[in-house]
């Protein structure tokens, strides 16, 4: 049988296979459109899921905060890193268990100048934390360097993920401690809970907190072995991940940059599939009835078929784009040259509480409070359809709604790109953005803020008072000291001369013997002038001139002094100067009252040595400077006396040894020539007193 291809059989043909490509097409259109806009909604969902994540990760940091703040203003604190004992350690320990179990923390601890901890919130389960060496973790270093530190570590046992708070303790300007606070990261895998699948990896890929635990402690390479990425219709690219289960995820990852942590959610594809599917289907679907119209019509009506066709595709996708800017969640307005408001989509009428015809021809202005900020839109309104209109991006403002209540807003305005007809005018694009939960947020901030400096100064406040007690207490115990060496010193004397008074009024008659006891009495009268003349000293610091002083010269002028006692005591001196200018500004007097003082303390401290004993002094130039070390053989200064060791009345001889007033007038002399005198022990042995002065060229420069 043949078939005869008349012209209009040539046309039927034609016509069917160009329907069945048309057909094939629309199907892989819609296909894709389905697909693009079921991504797009995934991946507008998935950015939502992760700003909430986001803001659950960082509200819960911020939430241990304030904690190694805290135990650094701890008393018990301070004391146990200044003077460490094992009662104050297990108090400590108490007060962190305790203030661990109230914020929710995993572990507290204390580390001392050293790395080592001194206490410990689990310090009942875990004896052996007290063993480890704190000092090369990241978090210890920024304490000691005097920072804030935010680290994230790995616990060496076990091995779990953990975030570490840190906080430096001072003394004064003493660094002598850091407070530690470790949340394991569990804690924030129970907040962020279940919900889309998610993960947690660190800078190097490891992923260390999921929804799901098979993930944790696994490279995120070994997760998404064969990912790929893929761009969607409004330029947003994302990648897509195999699933264990068969098909595809969209992953989406951000990062933190300041705690280096990436943030991956991961949404099942499979609804665009369907999607898809269910558009190929709803496509061939109208192809056929399409098709079926069209045999029905014939060929007369297909060129109005088409142009129908045509018109219902468009106003589905105006109709598409219209619900698409109604469900949009900013307020999205139109306005022309005059700036007057052209269209308002669903969000912005809700944000404003107006209808359509409150609205539409209405100039924008009327939308907005007068604020310092509407001169700037002002501004930008006035140039619209003129040469010199920039965008305005991102602007605050206060919107009026229509029962003439304000709240604040976000206002961006832009030039849409071209018209649909040559002769309709410009027309520009105002987004408006609600921020009024973003304001309430950062009141409540500002007044967390504010209440947090009133108690830093109320402690503040506090700290100073217990600052002048304590001040307040040194002096009165100064006092005490002073009043019974004082009386000490002198009651001695003073029984003594009425002895010899007594004496010698038996011995009137006796002029020989009466000249002894009279001597005697002199002496004696001699020592408490002594005594006096060194609470005179302590008074009045200051010399009297200044002028040039040979340093040599007075170490000689000392040292020849103590001749007598160097041989009779088998002390040693070892001095070889050798610097080019020994010349100091000062008082000769005072500054041989230094030397001798110094040259006393150390043979008295060698007393109980052993001989031979040795006095060394090292004198050496620096930078206009002038340093001298006295150091003995002794048996060197107790720690505790050496914050005191220059404090008035304070001396560790016995009562009757001396006042205490050396060392204290030996520092007035000093600081009055200028200079600085400090105490030491030596790893060596014995004390050291270093004296430093400025010399005379540098002191007369600077006095100018």
């Amino acid at each position: 049988m043949r078939i005869a291809f008349t012209g209009r059989n040539r046309r039927r043909l034609v016509f069917w296979l160009t329907g069945l490509v048309l057909a094939t097409v629309l199907a892989s259109l819609a296909a894709d459109r389905a697909r693009n806009w079921t991504l797009q909604t995934l991946q507008r969902s998935g950015t939502e899921v992760q700003l909430t994540r986001i803001g659950e990760i960082r509200s819960w940091l911020d939430s241990y905060d304030y904690l190694p703040f805290l135990l650094t203003q701890n008393r018990d604190v301070r004391a146990l890193l200044l003077y460490p004992n094992q009662d104050m350690g297990v108090r400590v320990s108490r007060y962190l268990e305790q203030t661990s179990l109230v914020a929710g923390s995993t572990a507290l601890f204390i580390l001392d100048r050293s790395g080592r901890a001194v206490a410990y919130s689990r310090w009942r389960d875990q004896h052996d934390f007290y063993l480890r060496s704190h000092s090369s973790r990241n978090y210890f270093v920024d304490a000691r360097q005097g920072n804030q530190g935010r680290r994230f570590g790995i616990d060496s046992d076990p091995q779990q993920p953990a975030f570490y708070l840190s906080a430096p303790i001072y003394d004064e300007q003493r660094f002598i401690g850091a407070a530690v606070v470790r949340l394991s990261l569990d804690l924030l895998q129970e907040r962020l809970g279940a919900g889309l699948p998610w993960m947690l990896s660190s800078a190097d890929g490891t992923v260390f907190a999921a929804s799901e635990p098979d993930w944790l402690q696994q490279p995120v390479t070994a997760l998404a072995p064969a990912s790929r990425a893929y761009a969607l219709d409004d330029g947003t690219r994302v990648e897509f991940w195999p699933s264990p289960q068969g098909g595809e995820s969209m992953a989406q990852s951000v990062t933190l940059d300041d705690l280096g942590w990436t943030l991956t959610i991961l949404q099942d594809t499979a609804v665009a599939q369907r999607n898809m599917r269910s558009a190929i289907l709803a496509a061939l679907g109208g192809c056929i009835a399409v098709a079926l119209l069209l045999l029905f019509l014939r060929e007369r009506r297909l060129k109005q078929r088409s142009q129908q066709q045509a018109q219902q595709t468009l106003a589905s996708s105006e109709q598409q784009q219209r619900d698409i800017i109604d469900t949009a969640q900013v307020g999205l307005i139109t306005v022309d040259e005059r700036g007057r408001m052209r269209f308002l989509n669903g969000t912005a009428l809700q944000q404003f509480g107006l209808s359509d015809a409150q609205a539409l021809d209405q100039p924008l202005r009327r939308l907005l409070a007068p604020t310092a900020a509407l001169d700037v839109l002002e501004a930008a309104l006035g140039r619209l359809g003129t040469p010199g209109f920039a965008p305005l991006i991102g602007q605050e403002a206060v919107g009026v709604r229509g029962d003439g209540s304000e709240f604040p807003l976000l206002v961006s305005i832009r030039a849409m790109q071209g018209a649909r007809r040559a002769k309709e005018a410009s027309q520009y694009l105002v987004t408006v953005i609600d921020i009024s939960r973003r304001k309430r947020l950062e009141r409540a901030l500002q007044e967390a803020n504010e209440t947090l400096e009133a108690k830093v100064e109320d402690r503040t406040r506090e700290i100073k008072s217990m600052q002048q007690e304590l001040l307040q207490a040194e002096k009165l115990a100064a006092l005490g000291r002073m009043a019974s060496a004082v009386v000490h010193e002198l009651n001695q004397p003073l029984t003594a001369m009425r002895t010899y008074v007594a004496i010698c009024r038996k011995m009137v008659q006796q002029p020989l013997l009466l000249n002894e006891s009279l001597d005697e009495v002199d002496g004696l009268v001699g020592r408490m002038a002594v005594i006096t003349s060194q609470l005179k000293t302590f008074a009045y610091r200051k010399p009297e001139r200044t002028e040039v002083v040979s340093l040599l010269g007075a170490i000689e002028q000392a040292l020849a002094l103590f001749r007598g006692r160097f041989a009779e005591e088998k002390v040693q001196v070892d001095f070889s100067p050798d610097i080019p200018d020994d010349r100091v500004a000062g008082d000769g007097a005072r500054l041989e009252q230094v030397l001798v003082n110094l040259i006393k303390n150390g043979c008295d401290a060698m007393q109980h040595s052993s001989p031979p004993r040795r006095l060394a002094l090292r004198l050496s130039a620096q930078d206009g400077w002038l340093e001298l070390q006295v150091a003995d053989q002794g048996p060197g200064i107790a720690e505790e006396a050496l914050g005191k060791l220059f404090e008035p009345f304070f001396t560790t001889k016995q009562i009757g040894s001396g006042l205490g007033l050396g060392l204290s007038i030996v520092r007035s002399i000093v600081q009055d020539l200028g200079g600085e005198i400090r105490a030491e022990n030596p790893t060596a042995g014995g004390a050291c007193f270093i004296l430093r002065l400025p010399q005379y060229a540098h002191a007369m420069a600077n006095a100018e």
